[in-house]
């Protein structure tokens, strides 16, 4: 039975790999297809994934579109992508050729894959501001760690952050997006408390700490979390509180007659309460219930007993119009595309944990687990891969489309075709670096995601 279950946990992964990656794979090769159909450009074949078909059809325009056993990637076939030795007086010049078309016309054909990734993670972020919303924690200060910087520095509980280092923030989004940036020596936050305004220096401490996907990270630690309002996201099956007839969208306002402002003090009182009657005041619908719930008891790993009701909280969002969507999500491609150059250089020349990088494994990984929170997340996830995606196809690397870019320019500059020799050469060297490229991410994905 154990066995089986395994059988499913991985199948579960391979799952979502295939269902993220079909998606931007697919999004990417018909941003070439389409681009060379309005070129008049012949396209022989429409391929996700590599090796023999797997499923195949053939359209009106003579083109093969077809699923493959193999899916780390695909390909679309121009009919004369392959330059001849040479060409003779007498040759007829066919315009369907990919070969025959003009250097701007075939460096269109290749730079329009990485475009439509970038158009489909600015249309996915368009889509989740508009509906579901930014998410926007208001800057007050929750839970303060004890003998943390924050702490040592006199900052307090519901302190409202107004600036980091005389940068403005309205949101807690924006005081983390400061502090990723880079490590501080010092951090100068203004704070409102009482209507009356402070300066304070933190001093962060430097912290390693494990990421998501299996890397390590230093960081600025600061001790402090935002107020996170008790709205319940999601109510576990067969759990106290779904039992009691808790709900999603729920508020939880009071517990005992304790008024509760933050999810940090919702939880305290959970944990410190096993199988304790607990008598829960929520706001639903503009309407205000009773419920009493009694936590379970469970043991942690550490062997210390807590209690637990079976609830998920609610991130704080804010939701935008068309416009300010448009504005945000092209910020957000900007913003992941500076990082993830940054991030490339930083592990090329060792300043950052090569376990950053990771191929189908992590893919997978995190496919999954994102997955399995809620559709906002996992549009997210397409959204971001498809911008990492469409950044690395345009290094200027054999094979990649930007390697492809630069020799169409080079034929531009020089205004004449490169020879066949040359071509197979460039694909060739190509075929090398990319090959050594996939091994390093499959490798990186076993050191860091499996065997560690």
């Amino acid at each position: 039975m154990e066995t089986l279950a395994q059988i499913f946990f991985y199948l579960e992964y391979i799952f979502w790999f295939l269902i993220v990656f079909t998606i931007i794979v697919f999004i990417h090769e018909f941003g070439h297809f389409y681009v060379a159909r309005l070129n008049k450009v012949k396209v022989d074949k429409f391929s996700i994934g590599f090796g023999p078909s797997i499923l195949k059809f053939k359209d009106s325009s003579k083109t093969i579109w077809q699923i493959c056993l193999i899916p780390l990637g695909g390909y679309v076939k121009f009919a004369g992508e392959m330059y001849p030795e040479k060409l003779n007086k007498n040759d007829k010049i066919d315009n369907e050729l990919f070969m025959n078309k003009t250097a701007l016309q075939k460096a269109s054909i290749v730079l329009a894959g990485p475009f439509a990734n970038f158009v489909l993670g600015i249309f996915l972020f368009i889509a989740i501001f508009i509906f579901f919303g930014k998410n926007h924690t208001q800057p007050f200060v929750g839970h303060i760690s004890k003998n943390s910087p924050s702490e040592i520095a006199g900052v307090l509980k519901y302190d409202k952050i107004l600036s980091v280092n005389n940068i403005n923030v309205s949101s807690f989004e924006d005081i983390s997006s400061i502090l990723d940036d880079k490590l501080y020596e010092v951090i100068n936050f203004k704070i409102k408390r009482n209507n009356t305004l402070y300066d304070l220096n933190v001093y962060p401490e430097k912290r390693i700490i494990n990421t998501f996907i299996g890397s390590e990270r230093e960081v600025n630690y600061l001790g402090i979390e935002p107020t996170l309002n008790p709205l319940v996201r999601k109510v576990i099956d067969n759990s106290p509180a779904s039992e009691s007839g808790l709900k999603s969208k729920d508020q939880i306002l009071e517990i005992n007659n304790i008024k509760v402002f933050d999810v940090k003090e919702v939880i305290s009182i959970i944990e410190k309460s096993p199988k304790k009657k607990l008598n829960f005041f929520i706001l639903r619908n503009n309407k205000y219930y009773n419920l009493e719930i009694i936590p379970e008891l469970v043991i942690t790993e550490d062997g210390i007993e807590k209690g637990v009701i079976g609830i998920q909280f609610s991130r704080e969002r804010k939701r935008l119009n068309f416009f300010e969507a448009t504005i945000e999500s092209i910020e957000n491609f900007v913003l992941i595309s500076v990082k993830t150059l940054v991030a490339f250089s930083e592990i090329i020349f060792g300043k950052r944990d090569h376990c950053e990088v990771g191929g189908p494994i992590l893919i997978a990984k995190v496919s999954n687990d994102i997955a399995s929170q809620d559709l906002v997340s996992f549009m997210s996830l397409i959204a971001l891969i498809s911008i990492n995606l469409g950044l690395i196809n345009l290094f200027p690397l054999p094979l990649l489309d930007g390697g492809h870019f630069f020799t169409y320019m080079y034929e531009l500059a020089n205004k004449k075709k490169v020879t066949k020799n040359f071509y197979k050469y460039f694909q060739s060297v190509g075929v090398i670096i990319i090959v050594s490229l996939m091994f390093f991410t499959i490798f990186n994905d076993l050191y860091c995601r499996v065997l560690n």
